[in-house]
């Protein structure tokens, strides 16, 4: 690894939000006193049993990161979900696919000491939980098993019942604070054509609510199949916080809205400086367009609507999006008219969601972010890691109070192997 260390830069990571109490995930970060370290995420391979690597700098401006033969390997069975601490002292790390949770602490470069490691598997019943970090002292394990009910006398299909497993995580020592299990609520038409919740994830918290993120599948007796359903309204789960019980749903069609919540590996919902929920539908395709909607007090505000798809003038494809403050955030998007999310047909948008703007960054092409987890908010640069899966890319460092296309710098050059891709900024 190169690396030319020339300017200091401190800054948080953007884990969510940007006020807080101790049991939302809404934070205030003080600046660190000593060179800020920064996790680069990259993974190997782009298919399911993919590596995980990183590395730390303290500079994202210039110089060059590599990891041939080079970079710590996080422990994961698939792509490990990771998230760092606010001041980026602490990595923490899921194995998708292993059940446990890993400490570390970060000492710069390729040095990572492992603090703690937990198996959450006998807490939430499986080894392929989600999680999300909700702030420097909780983070939030979330699991959907389903059932099939079938007539006990003709032997015929009736339903599919999905059940949410919960778990609050201390990120202190790995410890659980709550546990619930419960069967999520299905409003009256999903229920009349068979649809159901598979997944949920992407939570927010706000004060004593959280709000998860759901996508939604229907089952096909006669071809013994789950099939994708078609979307009639967007919806959300609610329970208390922290106790994670007392589950209801909140929906809105405003706009003409449609489609999932979930996301996948970046985060969709940002509570704002005026305690609002800011939540971008993550559609399935081209079906919908992709919408940002607003939660205000427990409910979706039915006048507000932001379509991303109108204002770009293009089919837009989301799985989450980066809240930055005073209503700009930045979404990356894939060109639905060029291909799916899978596809290297990625692009950024620039948003405005308090004045109902949005601009097509110039960023490069070939771009492939399906699987981008993070970035982050130094000063006023919102940094991401930005390169074609396998070739040469950069960190780029966006000026958040520019609305222009090229509003942005180049900063550190990223090298990638074949089939390999970075994955965030932590």
């Amino acid at each position: 690894m190169i690396r030319n260390l020339k300017y200091l830069l401190f800054g948080f990571v953007l884990t969510g939000l940007v006020a807080c109490s101790e049991d939302d995930n809404t934070e205030t970060v003080e600046q660190p006193t000593g060179d800020r370290l920064y996790t680069i995420g990259y993974a190997d391979g782009s298919g399911s049993p993919s590596a995980t690597y990183t590395q730390s700098v303290t500079d994202l401006s210039d110089g060059t990161i590599s990891y041939v033969g080079y970079g710590f390997e996080v422990p994961s069975t698939r792509t490990a979900r990771i998230f760092a601490s606010s001041d980026g002292t602490i990595l923490y790390g899921l194995d998708y696919g292993g059940g446990s949770v890993y400490k570390f602490e970060v000492n710069g470069g390729q040095d990572y000491t492992q603090i703690s490691e937990t198996n959450v598997q006998y807490a939430i019943g499986t080894a392929y939980p989600r999680w999300t970090k909700v702030n420097d002292d909780y983070a939030l394990l979330h699991n959907v098993t389903t059932e099939r009910i079938y007539d006990e006398t003709s032997g015929d299909y009736l339903k599919t019942v999905a059940t949410a497993q919960l778990v609050s995580v201390n990120l202190d020592d790995l410890t659980f604070r709550s546990i619930q299990e419960f069967e999520i609520p299905v409003n009256e038409e999903d229920e009349a054509r068979g649809a159901y919740v598979f997944r949920i994830d992407a939570p927010v918290v706000v004060g004593d609510r959280v709000y998860y993120g759901m996508a939604k599948r229907t089952y096909n007796p006669d071809t013994d199949t789950q099939e994708q359903v078609d979307y009639n309204s967007v919806e959300t789960l609610v329970v208390d916080y922290p106790s994670l019980n007392n589950p209801r749903l909140i929906s809105t069609t405003t706009g003409g809205a449609k489609g999932a919540t979930n996301g996948y590996r970046t985060s969709v919902a940002y509570q704002d400086e005026q305690g609002d929920v800011y939540q971008i539908v993550t559609v399935p395709d081209n079906s919908y367009d992709t919408h940002i909607l607003k939660i205000t007090d427990g409910a979706y505000d039915e006048d507000y609507s932001f379509n991303l798809s109108e204002l770009l003038g293009k089919n837009t494809i989301s799985n989450g999006w980066f809240y930055v403050g005073n209503g700009i955030g930045y979404v990356p998007f894939a060109q639905s008219d060029l291909g799916g999310t899978s596809d290297a047909v990625w692009s950024v948008a620039r948003v405005d969601l308090y004045n109902g703007t949005a601009v097509e960054l110039d960023v490069p092409d070939n771009l492939w972010l399906q699987q981008y987890q993070n970035s982050i908010l130094v000063e006023d640069k919102f940094c991401m890691a930005l390169g074609p899966k396998g070739g040469e890319g950069h960190i780029y460092m966006f000026d958040v109070n520019s609305a222009e296309p090229d509003g942005f710098t180049v900063g550190t050059t990223l090298e990638a192997g074949a089939d390999s891709y970075y994955i965030g900024i932590y």
